[in-house]
């Protein structure tokens, strides 16, 4: 049996139908801010990276990207009473709902993140700085054999972290009941990262060149387990209740 069927599939597009314009906003807003580092006005922030993956990560993860995916995932999430107990016949499928909302926001603000930045990296070079000695090196992302820092092992890592971050939401939601304590739990656990174990610069920066494949592993069974822990919740909730809906 399918974790996800198309069912599920069809239903996370509605929804992302019906919060297009609310998660318009919310990419528009990620994408301007990213522009506003290119710009000459930002020239000082500008000579802080010299990769499309520095650039990147020049905004924080753990103070820009993690708050706009979880109040993009916030929105999706605003589903009313009537439409959930129309859709679905178990609660279970309720959960791989809520799951693979979470997944499919992930990827395409990881995807969406690879282009904005993409393109801002190009801009640098062809317009703000054309003759600019070993541009190419200093701000645009090329790919050489001494390079080894893939960017494409970083927009996986970027997909996972997002995902199971989101994921995590959503269980404390589930569990918690209250959105604003469930994004404040979500925001700190990244922050306190920074002063523990430093795993999110372990992930995006050093991973790939001591166990990648062990890491997706493990980052791909993390994920599991949410998903089987979000099914779970889902199965004690009682979805005729204002409280517990989505």
């Amino acid at each position: 049996m399918k974790m996800f069927s198309r069912q599920n599939v069809f239903f996370v597009w509605q929804d992302l139908l019906l919060h297009r314009t609310v998660i318009k906003m919310i990419l528009g807003v990620m994408a301007l801010l990213m522009v506003a580092g290119i710009l000459p006005l930002g020239m000082v922030v500008v000579g802080k990276w010299h990769s499309l993956k520095d650039f990147i990560l020049l905004y924080r993860y753990e103070f820009f990207h993690l708050p706009a995916f979880l109040f993009l995932l916030g929105s999706a999430l605003q589903t009313n009473a009537w439409v959930v107990l129309r859709r679905y016949r178990t609660r279970r499928q309720i959960g791989l709902h809520k799951a693979l909302l979470v997944v499919v926001l992930a990827g395409g603000v990881s995807l969406w993140v690879a282009a904005v930045g993409g393109l801002c990296t190009m801009f640098v070079k062809y317009v703000i700085y054309p003759n600019m000695p070993n541009a190419h090196a200093a701000f645009l992302y090329v790919p050489h054999s001494g390079d080894k820092s893939s960017f494409l092992y970083f927009l996986v890592m970027y997909f996972f972290v997002t995902a199971i971050y989101g994921l995590l939401f959503v269980a404390f939601i589930d569990f918690g009941g209250n959105r604003f304590f469930a994004f404040a739990a979500v925001i700190i656990l990244a922050v306190l990262d920074m002063f523990t174990v430093h795993m999110l610069p372990y992930l995006f920066y050093i991973s790939e060149q001591t166990a990648p494949v062990w890491t997706i592993l493990v980052l791909i069974a993390m994920m599991l387990v949410l998903v089987y822990t979000i099914c779970l919740s889902s199965s004690q909730k009682n979805y005729y209740v204002q409280d517990d809906l989505l």
